[in-house]
């Protein structure tokens, strides 16, 4: 007999007024939800809970992410709430996200891999790995490793260090490659430029190399008479500034050419050249315009004006075709004020540079701080300057 049927009897209590039902089986809890610990948190997320097993204890609650199983049966009597202390776990600064994982002082925090792999302060912010450039920041980047290269500077971009600001081309021939801008033909036709130029280190007037147009006959050259890159100027009217060098004088009495203002980037279209025939001279069709007192003169001599082999020169010239008004400055002096030529005006709009030999002989001639730009640019010393 039951106790409390015991009980009924001896007080006498009518059936209905009173309950009998079994002792409550021991609970075995659900084990606990173990709900995930919070990535990162310091013990794998204070409370995160093993579970709220019964008195009698939980199960043991599920794993918490970044933590261990929740408590035993055993632990959660021992916590009467089902392991509230050591429910969620103790691993959680061990984390493999958050914390001292990816993205604590790790990898992904301030440490080596910064915001991302190249935006820390370390390895991947402000020093390798940052914002890489064309024009004037260095390949490694930020302000720590290598620094900021100022805009159009002598440096990585390959721009002159005194590029004015609405030039059409600027270079000081810095970087490997067919300088940006520049359009390289040969026969009429696109081809590898490679095979009449070169970036040259071992000669130039500023920054660290130079652009080399090769000797026509040397290995692997396209052996075309016509070596010269066109590069965009304004219409019509526009200043160029270079150095220039070369292996043998400038200004011998066969004609050639170094330079020029043309109507196209083609090798057969018109230009008004910088030109070596009977001495420098502009020549447009045949039609030269020499320096007064040069060239061939009103006596019937010649007295050419030469420029000194292996010697760095500073030229400015003055392109307006239609205004037909071209000026030549070499080292800052005037040499040559030709107006009313060419013989038409023409639609000038390219500058071309390199070595077109129309009657040769061939040699290797060097280009340095090229600019094209609407009004004069400057640059050139009084007095000539050799390569240091």
């Amino acid at each position: 007999m039951k106790l409390c049927d015991l009980l009924r009897i001896v007080l006498v209590l009518p059936a209905a007024g009173f309950a009998c039902s079994d002792p409550a089986a021991p609970s075995h809890g659900s084990g606990g939800s173990g709900a995930p610990a919070s990535a990162g948190s310091t013990n794998g997320g204070v409370n995160a809970a093993g579970g709220n097993g019964a008195a009698t204890g939980g199960v043991g609650g599920a794993a918490a992410v970044g933590g261990t199983n929740g408590g035993s049966a055993t632990a959660g009597r021992a916590n009467a709430s089902g392991g509230a202390t050591n429910g969620g776990g103790s691993a959680g600064m061990a984390a493999p996200i958050g914390g001292a994982g990816v993205g604590g002082a790790g990898v992904g925090g301030a440490g080596a891999g910064g915001v991302g792999a190249a935006g820390g302060a370390s390895s991947g912010g402000a020093g390798a790995g940052g914002q890489s450039a064309a024009g004037g920041f260095t390949a490694a980047a930020g302000a720590g490793a290598g620094g900021q290269n100022a805009v159009g500077g002598a440096g990585a971009g390959g721009a002159s260090s005194d590029c004015p600001a609405a030039a059409t081309f600027c270079s000081g021939f810095e970087t490997d490659g067919l300088p940006v801008g520049a359009i390289y033909m040969v026969n009429a036709a696109p081809g590898e430029w490679s095979r009449d130029f070169a970036i040259d280190t071992t000669q130039h007037h500023a920054g660290n190399s130079s652009l080399l147009v090769k000797n026509q006959s040397a290995a692997g050259s396209s052996g075309s008479a016509y070596r010269m890159l066109a590069v965009p100027a304004t219409a019509g009217k526009f200043w160029v500034r270079f150095w220039i060098r070369s292996d043998m004088p400038i200004g011998g009495t066969d004609h050639n050419a170094f330079a020029g203002g043309s109507i196209g980037s083609g090798p057969n279209d018109l230009m008004i050249e910088f030109a070596e025939d009977v001495g420098v001279a502009f020549n447009t069709s045949d039609s030269d315009q020499w320096p007064t007192g040069y060239g061939r003169t009103s006596s019937g001599g010649t007295m050419p004006y030469t420029l000194p082999a292996a010697t760095w020169e500073c030229i400015e010239i003055s392109y307006d075709g239609t205004g037909r008004e071209q000026q030549l400055f070499i080292n800052n002096v005037q040499l040559i004020d030709a107006m009313n030529y060419p013989a038409a005006s023409e639609a000038l709009a390219f500058f071309k540079f390199g070595f077109d030999a129309f009657h040769g002989p061939a040699r290797q001639v060097w280009f340095d701080d090229v600019a094209v730009a609407p009004s004069r640019i400057g640059g050139c010393p009084t007095v000539a300057m050799s390569n240091q």
